[in-house]
């Protein structure tokens, strides 16, 4: 590996690998080995070479821009297929689910367990697909939605076997901390964003 090509690949070390980083990096590696023997050729020692050809190629800001919006496209659009495939995932459980339970025991209801459980392959995969989508911080959303999908299954567990003794507030108190410690985190986070201090 020669100068040139270690410039480039230090340039482009933090862009995702894609197949058109490779071709834009071997392209222009070429053109600046073109140029740096064009150089050699007139005269110039290979060190004050190197240097010029160096020099002359400047930054690359502008392209590794568009490189990292074209992947961050590529990511958005996978991880949306991940997550449409877990969506119709979760209604065809849920429905096969329904239609087990009212068909063979209608007197008892137990489709809310499956359903309970199917809901967590689509949940974390919505959140993932949404911070890299908008680039922003999804605990405190995924706590929330976490925490009604499991006081939702306390309520239907306390309400439907025993309705007469309220006993799912004891579970629910201790859920909520979860959602109250994100958004306290987060509120943290904030604040030391806004005064510019990092620990």
């Amino acid at each position: 590996m020669n100068e040139i090509e270690a410039h480039i690949r230090k340039l482009f070390e933090s862009v995702p690998e894609s197949s058109r980083k490779r071709e834009i990096m071997q392209e222009i590696t070429q053109n600046l080995n073109e140029k740096l023997s064009d150089l050699i050729r007139q005269g110039q020692p290979r060190e004050l070479a190197v240097s010029k050809t160096i020099e002359d190629f400047g930054d690359i800001d502008d392209l590794k821009a568009e490189l990292e919006s074209s992947a961050k496209l590529i990511k958005v659009k996978k991880d949306g297929l991940a997550l449409a495939f877990s969506v119709w995932g979760s209604v065809l459980i849920i429905a096969l689910a329904l239609f087990a339970n009212f068909y063979y025991t209608p007197h008892i209801i137990w489709f809310v367990y499956p359903t309970f459980a199917v809901l967590w392959w689509p949940l974390p995969l919505f959140f993932h697909w949404l911070r890299i989508r908008n680039n922003v911080p999804i605990g405190f959303g995924f706590s929330v939605c976490g925490f009604i999908l499991i006081a939702c299954l306390m309520l239907f567990i306390n309400f439907y076997y025993t309705p007469h003794i309220i006993w799912c507030v004891y579970p629910i108190f201790a859920v909520v901390w979860w959602p109250l410690s994100m958004l306290f985190y987060r509120l943290r986070q904030k604040n030391k964003e806004e005064d510019g201090s990092y620990e």
